[in-house]
């Protein structure tokens, strides 16, 4: 691994912004050059952002060129005036890619990233040359699968003013602490520069709110897909010791959406195994991009017209 400090841009890398209908996106990019293999597609999960990749990007960019966004909501990209949504969001990466990269990519979502790019490959399949879903979300009812607090957790959250007030109550960071510490299994992981980049997303009143909103409609970004809706190849990834999203997970997404996936396991990881494990991650990981097919594809005219989004009033 290359070693960058954390939630600096890595050498090679730039940061751009692309204006759109609801607001700017915020991107990091690799530095243009010769590559040989597709470009790749990063998306975070839910609360996250860009840094959250940063162990793996310096490797991950040694073969192909890399884009890693914010989306809406989240990070440093414009706030929503609107409820987000699974098509939302997909829709915000398509108009990404065919703007900035121009060419179809390969999709790694983690997390609500998963649900995301599930939703792209199915909405925008010229787009998508394959998709990794990394302890994706988009399963809905599995609250049986959780323990006795997490349960509780859930219950608090969609109370009335309860998840209110236990949002606003504790700071950003103790709230950013106790998230890492809900799905980190590698604890020692969870070090004082991790905590600092997520704190300035939850200075604000608006961002618990925005963020509690979802987790309070978290059903409503389950997938609605049938075995055979999306055609590209596809890998999950999970922590084999997930403690927010159970392993089992990984097999029914497998069996309920994509039956051709290969699901590979990450050793001594949790939910977040590019931050926990990222060698093992990249391990992972790299064989399976590199065995994707590179010739160069169009991206076709008609799709600009759906993925851009109609402007708020």
């Amino acid at each position: 691994m290359q070693a960058t400090g954390f939630g600096q841009l890595p050498a090679g890398f730039s940061e751009d912004w692309l204006p759109g209908n609801y607001g700017r996106t915020r991107y990091w990019h690799s530095a243009p050059r010769p590559y040989t293999r597709p470009p790749v597609v990063l998306i975070h999960g839910y609360s996250a952002l860009i840094e959250f990749w940063g162990a793996v990007l310096p490797d991950l960019a040694a073969e192909h060129p890399i884009y890693a966004l914010d989306l809406y909501g989240f990070g440093q990209s414009d706030r929503l005036n609107l409820p987000p949504s699974k098509q939302l969001w997909a829709a915000q990466v398509a108009t990404f890619i065919e703007r900035v990269i121009g060419e179809p990519a390969i999709i790694v979502g983690h997390s609500l990233g998963g649900t995301v790019a599930a939703q792209l490959a199915a909405s925008y399949p010229h787009l998508v040359r394959a998709v990794a879903l990394v302890g994706s979300t988009g399963i809905a009812h599995i609250g049986h699968l959780y323990r006795v607090y997490q349960r509780l957790f859930y219950l608090g959250v969609q109370t009335p003013l309860m998840g209110e007030l236990v949002s606003l109550a504790f700071g950003a960071h103790i709230t950013t602490v106790q998230f890492l510490r809900a799905v980190y299994y590698r604890r020692e992981r969870i070090r004082p520069e991790l905590v600092a980049i997520f704190k300035p997303t939850l200075q604000r009143p608006s961002d618990f709110l925005f963020r509690l909103g979802i987790l309070r409609r978290f059903n409503e970004y389950s997938l609605d897909l049938r075995p055979g809706d999306v055609s590209v190849p596809v890998l999950i990834l999970w922590g084999d010791h997930d403690p927010a999203f159970p392993l089992q997970l990984a097999y029914t997404f497998q069996f309920r959406y994509f039956p051709h996936a290969e699901v590979r396991l990450i050793p001594e990881s949790g939910h977040c195994p590019f931050d926990e494990t990222p060698e093992a991650f990249c391990a992972a990981l790299l064989p399976w991009l590199a065995a994707q097919p590179a010739q160069p594809a169009a991206v076709l005219p008609t799709a600009m017209a759906v993925a851009t989004l109609s402007p708020l009033p």
